[in-house]
């Protein structure tokens, strides 16, 4: 697991945060040093409902999601393929609990 923090404006709401982490996920597996030749997949976990959602909206232009879209069609352009995946919140998912505390942190 990799795990990357980042202090966020104070302004910033947990839909912008989850955001920002999917954009930041992407970029860190855009940066790993693999073979271009073989086909490769990053899953993407959320319990943001709203945020597997926005991007998906092509009316929407939100800076944030503008981001996601391009970072994912380079990604799939470079032999990525990029699964989005929702899981419950507070469930006792190790990972969901971990990214909830960071995420406390962080704001």
């Amino acid at each position: 697991m990799h795990q990357i923090r980042y202090t966020l404006h104070n302004r910033c709401c947990n839909n912008q945060a989850e955001q920002l982490a999917i954009i930041k996920a992407l970029e860190t597996a855009e940066k790993s040093h693999t073979n271009d030749n073989i086909p490769r997949t990053v899953t993407v976990h959320t319990d943001s409902r709203i945020t597997l959602q926005s991007p998906k909206n092509t009316r929407n232009h939100n800076y944030l999601l503008e981001a996601i879209r391009k970072k994912a069609i380079a990604a799939e352009k470079g032999n990525w393929t990029i699964i989005f995946t929702w899981v419950r919140a507070h469930a006792g998912n190790y990972g969901n609990e971990l990214v909830d505390k960071l995420a406390k942190e962080a704001a």
